[in-house]
């Protein structure tokens, strides 16, 4: 049995392994047009940060492929899917054949049109090792650095080239930074301590226009502003890389359509992560939920049911955890729920941390924590495992209820601040 994966992140990694596991004897070949092997895309920004080894962030070292006879083939671009003889073809004319195949070519970075932006060669987006790599070799400690984009990508493409340039500002057109997973208040915090840090985030203003002849220069922002401009990174947001699965005439909507074993409207042909459309178990809907606890899941349901075994992926709740120079901030499932959907929104916040539950029917349907942590893993538990709150009791019920908390007490017992 040939088994092709085309793509190497979490997903393309997760399914290598499950079929491996299910079938010691397939053939096993993942195609991805990076130059790296299967990384952790999250650690990028440290990367940037910190300089550490690119190696640092390999899932497995090179030897783990050999030993699972897993063959990985580099700077191998798909072009297109020819279902009917199942192959799929390469922009260096090479074609590969393949008995099940699996899509997991993530994301591609969303560069919104701007006048005076493209081809300029200090125009970088922020996505993959290579991206890392080109910003870090470009920037210098003097050069004034603009990232256009207040949302996960961006802020840590910022806190990465800050280690480098001190001169750094977001501009994000919503009228907060991190405006998907935070309301007003929570993102409040987070921007007064990017700005302690050296960070200027400017909202409800975005980029224009660049001018520059080779390179940009300076910047024109809606509002008219004009700024000097040394970097510009654009981190707006990604879009589902969905160009190979329409070559083999696969369903998409807004990502690619699969059912709950992973496989795609095209017999034999699998897709996972950050490229399909999911569902969002607090609410229903379907969207892209582009996560790497997602796509590790996703990846191995579809390595698992490709190669003969069980699985079923029934949906997922948006998660994040990140940190912002050493400020934790933690979300999970529904946390800004529209007026009419009859949720309940329980806060405590002292300025310096915040704490939002969101809650409906007695279920807990999303949280939002920033500058503490406790329980996160818990409460990310009871949303999945759709818990009544009724029925808990103690410090779990107590915390929910913001009974008998002491938030400021807790934190200095846990933290040490």
């Amino acid at each position: 049995m040939k088994y092709l994966i085309i793509g190497s992140g979490a997903a393309g990694y997760s399914a290598a392994c499950a079929i491996r596991k299910n079938d010691g004897k397939a053939e096993i070949t993942l195609a991805t047009e990076e130059a790296f092997i299967p990384y952790a895309r999250p650690l990028i920004s440290y990367f940037l940060k910190s300089g550490f080894p690119q190696a640092r962030a390999d899932i497995k070292p090179e030897a783990f492929y050999k030993e699972q006879k897993i063959t990985v083939l580099l700077s191998k671009k798909a072009k297109s899917i020819d279902a009917k003889k199942k192959k799929v073809l390469f922009e260096d004319g090479a074609s590969l054949s393949y008995d099940k195949l699996l899509l997991a070519m993530g994301s591609v970075p969303f560069v919104p049109p701007m006048e005076g932006v493209a081809s300029q060669e200090n125009v970088f987006t922020f996505l993959n090792f290579d991206s890392a790599i080109k910003i870090r070799d470009y920037i210098k400690p003097d050069m004034k650095v603009a990232v256009i984009g207040g949302g996960l990508i961006g802020l840590k493409a910022a806190e990465g080239v800050f280690s480098t340039c001190k001169d750094v500002t977001v501009f994000e057109l919503a009228d907060r930074i991190l405006p998907t997973i935070l309301d007003k208040q929570a993102a409040s915090i987070v921007e007064a301590h990017l700005r302690k840090n050296g960070i200027v985030c400017l909202t409800g203003d975005t980029v224009a226009k660049a001018q520059g002849a080779d390179k940009v220069n300076s910047l024109t922002l809606k509002s008219g502003k004009e700024l000097d401009c040394d970097v510009l990174i654009v981190a707006v947001g990604v879009r589902p890389n969905v160009e190979l699965a329409k070559s083999a005439s696969a369903e998409v909507g807004r990502g690619v359509i699969v059912g709950e074993d992973m496989q795609t409207s095209v017999k034999d042909i699998y897709a996972a992560g950050d490229l399909c459309e999911s569902i969002d178990r607090t609410d229903g809907s379907k969207k892209i939920l582009a996560l790497w606890p997602n796509a590790i899941e996703q990846g191995a349901i579809a390595g698992n049911t490709m190669s003969g075994g069980s699985g079923a992926f029934k949906g997922s709740i948006a998660m994040n955890a990140i940190d912002f120079f050493g400020m934790r901030v933690t979300t999970a499932g529904l946390i800004n729920p529209p007026d009419d959907a009859g949720c309940e929104q329980r806060v405590i916040s002292d300025g310096t941390f915040y704490k939002k539950f969101v809650i409906k029917d007695d279920l807990l349907k999303g949280y939002i924590f920033v500058n503490t942590m406790e329980r996160a893993g818990l409460y990310t538990d009871l949303i999945k495992s759709e818990t009544p709150l009724s029925s808990l009791t103690g410090d779990v019920a107590d915390g929910i209820n913001m009974l008998s908390f002491d938030e400021q007490t807790r934190r200095t017992k846990i933290y040490g601040r």
